[in-house]
């Protein structure tokens, strides 16, 4: 008896079960603090080693290392700025069309550039936007022509409204995995509550 109160413990403990919807909101709204403290972290650190490299092709710190290195900071800057604001929306769309890109590969030498081919979807908002997002072949295959998505701010990967499956997609990784299982396996991110995240999104 003892045994099985332990397995049913262990089976339902918060670890392991979805999170319930306040911890659901809890978890967004940490997720996207988190990752505005990583992304603002990496440029911090990318710009001394910035100023390092030039410092080091120029041989001196001059006045064009200083030009030099104001120029790369403010490049990078916006280009942190840019990538972040496509991140810190959120949105409610339909998939119009998955397709395939054709990626050019180049190779050193005489060699022959290599082609490629990324899955793509396209999806329009419901403001009537159209974006397009990188997938994996995992959700490639997923998501269908017709599905009515959204996607959380803070979070990078776009999710069904209506789960039609016994699969849903990890919000933070992008991977796939089985419904009502418990935390990502990919990345360890929890299972947050659907219907909350519909809502949080303005998409029931």
């Amino acid at each position: 008896m003892a045994a099985e109160k332990r397995a049913s413990t262990r089976k339902h403990s918060p670890g392991t079960a979805p999170l319930t919807p306040e911890q659901t909101k809890a978890w967004v709204l940490t997720y996207g603090r988190h990752s505005r403290i990583y992304a603002w972290g990496f440029f911090a650190l990318v710009l001394p080693v910035i100023l390092g490299v030039i410092w080091w092709e120029m041989g001196e710190i001059n006045e064009d290392v200083i030009y030099s290195f104001g120029f790369a900071a403010v490049v990078t800057f916006l280009l942190a700025k840019w990538s972040r604001k496509q991140t810190v929306k959120s949105w409610v769309g339909v998939v119009e069309e998955l397709f395939m890109k054709k990626v050019r590969v180049r190779r050193d030498g005489d060699q022959h550039d290599d082609i490629s081919y990324k899955p793509m979807a396209r999806i329009r908002t419901r403001d009537g936007k159209v974006c397009t997002q990188h997938l994996s072949q995992g959700l490639y295959e997923y998501f269908k022509p017709g599905d009515r998505v959204f996607k959380v701010s803070g979070l990078e990967v776009p999710e069904k409204v209506s789960l039609d499956g016994d699969r849903r997609v990890c919000l933070a990784c992008g991977s796939l995995y089985g419904l009502g299982s418990g935390p990502c396996p990919r990345c360890r991110a929890p299972e947050p509550d659907h219907g909350t995240l519909v809502r949080l999104v303005g998409a029931n």
